[in-house]
């Protein structure tokens, strides 16, 4: 499948520095464990008023990511992305004086709408640049090395200097974003390219229709990983062993997809993405070894971020303003709540099996509907 041309691309340093920059607004969701554990122990809420906490912030980034291009189109990217970082870090600084509960809560919320303002940008940008499938495989790499630093050592820290701390590292990583704004700020498309992207319209609309299936898919068979291994006989420490293996083969998944952005396809990538997913899936519901099950899982962590990133590719082509692509944390967010629901009803009347083709299903739909409009979109390109 040939590209479709994409007039105004980002340069390189604002690629760059959107992806530092949504990496740092992204830490938190990415230790949430670690922070709940922090909520109910360190402020002494419990296990279901530190839940509730983590929700008001997961909420608070909803919306953030729904007023981000309302946002982007009324102020300069500099100028908003330093708003909603003073809003992030205000909070964190705020949640460090702690106090009732309502007011914890309401701290998270505020620091979330700064934290979903940011990615939104962020996001544009990464989809404004050369090659947006390289750019967000990049991005979810870091997220992931993130993540894996600090579930290590969040807990410590917190142990041994006290839980004020953590909020205290989470603003300094995103102190930097105030200068790299002027960077990100590059990206902004002019107002007459925002306007020309208005007779496509639609387009994005039905990409990102196909991004929130695929996490659809994904999340309805992601979450129930521990109940299947257990399911093929596998103790804890086995199933322990390969859900850290996945957190590898998630990494890996991204950097794969940088690596080869420039040489494959999107439709290739579409159908590789695929292609791995189902065998990662075959080998979750056929293996009963320890090795076996993590390969599997291996696998099919590998294969999301990998398919994600031509998803992405093919909606930031059909996005030339960014103003959609914002919207795309929101959307995956919404995947991400939408799937264990299914899932969970399939897996409890149907089975694994059910379960396991919804997934595979979700994925072939997202994948043939995305070619299908990327070759759409090559045809719009070719007589415009």
């Amino acid at each position: 499948m040939n590209e479709a041309a994409r007039p105004g691309v980002s340069p390189p340093a604002a690629v760059w520095a959107a992806i530092y920059v949504g990496v740092a607004a992204a830490t938190l969701p990415a230790v949430l464990p670690v922070m709940v554990g922090i909520f109910a122990d360190g402020f002494g809420y419990g296990l279901a008023r530190a839940g509730l906490v983590a929700s008001f912030n997961m909420g608070g980034i909803l919306a953030g990511c729904l007023l981000s291009p309302i946002v982007a189109a009324r102020l300069s990217w500099r100028v908003a992305i330093r708003l909603a970082l003073a809003v992030m870090i205000g909070g964190n600084l705020l949640t460090m004086l702690s106090g009732p509960f309502a007011y914890v809560a309401a701290t998270r919320a505020f620091s979330g709408v700064g934290e979903g303002i940011v990615a939104g940008i962020c996001y544009a940008a990464m989809g404004r640049a050369a090659r947006p499938e390289r750019a967000i495989s990049v991005y979810f790499g870091g997220q992931s090395i993130v993540g894996m630093v600090g579930l290590g050592s969040f807990g410590w820290v917190a142990a041994t200097f006290g839980w004020p701390w953590i909020f205290l590292l989470l603003s300094l990583v995103a102190v930097p974003g105030f200068w790299l704004a002027d960077r990100i700020a590059q990206a902004q498309p002019a107002p007459a390219a925002a306007t020309s992207g208005l007779r496509f319209a639609r387009a994005p609309l039905v990409a990102m229709t196909f991004i929130l299936i695929l996490f659809v898919g994904m999340a309805s068979l992601w979450p129930f990983i521990e109940r299947i291994g257990t399911g093929r006989g596998l103790d804890a420490a086995a199933v322990a062993f390969a859900l850290s293996a996945s957190a590898f083969g998630g990494l890996a998944g991204s950097a794969a997809a940088g690596i080869v952005a420039d040489r494959l396809p999107r439709g290739a990538g579409l159908l590789s993405g695929l292609a791995m997913l189902a065998a990662g899936i075959a080998g979750l519901g056929l293996s009963s070894s320890p090795l076996g099950f993590a390969a599997a899982l291996w696998l099919f962590a590998f294969a999301w971020p990998f398919q994600y990133a031509f998803q992405f590719g093919l909606l930031a082509a059909s996005d030339p303003g960014g103003r959609i692509v914002a919207l795309t944390p929101a959307i995956t967010g919404g995947g991400l709540t939408i799937g264990p629901a299914l899932g969970g009803i399939l897996l409890e009347n149907w089975g694994l099996t059910v379960v396991s083709l919804f997934c595979i299903a979700c994925t072939a739909i997202a994948a043939g509907g995305a070619m299908q409009q990327g070759r759409s979109l090559i045809r719009r390109s070719a007589t415009s």
